[in-house]
């Protein structure tokens, strides 16, 4: 027979686990809203996203530019490609999607060379992925243009036009234009998501809560659209 003293222990025994519970719950709850990007169905300025202080204004019709600011060297660039391909899969036909290298250190200025080189000659879609891989699966390192010339020969390019291209003033000229950018937005990490020339998306939200707010915010610039029609 259970003694009075052994019932107390037991109840209070029930009311510890059951309060361990309820907390291993609400922070599974909060972790599970916070990797997956459930949140409520607007962005939040300051929170999700900053504003471009005079941004230049679209033309209501005109597509709506979603930039994304990366580097061949940032294993975070990589592990977000994938599921900004999928997304990119089902972008509206409004948007216009961009990818910005940035010039960090002398490395990535080299990898964003290589990125407009391969850009000019349509040879991303060969090698873009496979950059990737190579640096951050296989601990490959890229230190000159003949490197990276040697590993993408063959793959949509030679060796010869890569070399060629990648020291053209054209693209020189286009890595400037990327360093510009960069510091006008004032972009110190990535991967990091523009919208419209407008939005610079806060990305500590999580990878795929910041593709959600990019979605909001290609919503808003299409509301805005219909609230100023043209002419």
């Amino acid at each position: 027979m259970t003694s009075k003293k052994d019932r107390q222990v037991i109840r209070t025994r029930n009311t510890i686990l059951a309060f361990v519970v309820m907390v291993a719950i609400l922070v599974i709850g909060y972790g599970t809203i916070y990797t997956t990007g459930v949140a409520e169905g607007e962005a939040i300025p300051g929170d999700d996203y900053r504003v471009i202080d005079n941004a230049p204004k679209r033309r209501p019709g005109e597509a709506i530019e979603v930039s994304e600011f990366f580097s061949y060297g940032c294993v975070h660039c990589r592990n977000f490609d994938p599921l900004l391909e999928e997304w990119l899969e089902d972008a509206p036909d409004t948007v216009r999607f961009t990818r910005t290298p940035v010039v960090f250190s002398p490395v990535w200025i080299l990898l964003a060379q290589t990125y407009y080189t391969l850009e000019k000659l349509d040879a991303l879609e060969q090698n873009h992925t496979r950059i990737f891989r190579a640096i951050h699966d296989n601990g490959r390192q890229f230190l000159s243009p003949d490197m990276i010339a040697d590993y993408v020969d063959g793959e949509g390019v030679t060796r010869e036009e890569f070399l060629r291209v990648f020291n053209s003033p054209a693209i020189r000229r286009k890595v400037t234009e990327s360093e510009t950018a960069q510091r006008t937005l004032q972009i110190v990490s990535v991967p990091t998501l523009v919208v419209a020339d407008k939005y610079v998306v806060n990305m500590d939200v999580g990878r795929k809560r910041s593709l959600e707010i990019v979605d909001l915010l290609i919503a808003k610039e299409l509301a805005g659209d219909e609230e100023e029609p043209a002419g």
